[in-house]
């Protein structure tokens, strides 16, 4: 399994769900991730820069510099943990995208 496109929050994560609302993370081949929190009326978009280093992903955002390191990790049935503060959340791969 790799980052590479579209990933949602799963729905069956209420953690996840509770403190980061809908979010949609998509990872490009280019470095760049869109970090897009959805909500009924709106979105909010982050721009991004990530890197990997092991089981690390390393974000930067440009506009408002500051590195964040995240652990993240994936489950037999594909499913990406990222792990914000020590604190694991689940990703599913979002389809056609």
């Amino acid at each position: 399994m790799n980052l590479l496109g579209a990933w949602l929050v799963d729905e069956t994560d209420e953690l996840a769900l509770a403190r980061l609302g809908n979010v949609l993370l998509e990872f490009d081949e280019s470095g760049g991730l869109r970090y897009t929190i959805r909500e009924q009326d709106k979105r909010q978009i982050i721009n991004l820069r990530y890197r990997v280093e092991g089981s690390t992903i390393v974000t930067d955002q440009p506009s408002a510099p500051h590195v964040e390191r995240t652990e993240f990790s994936f489950a037999e049935n594909g499913v990406l943990t990222l792990s914000f503060g020590g604190v694991p959340y689940r990703f599913v791969k979002a389809l056609g995208r």
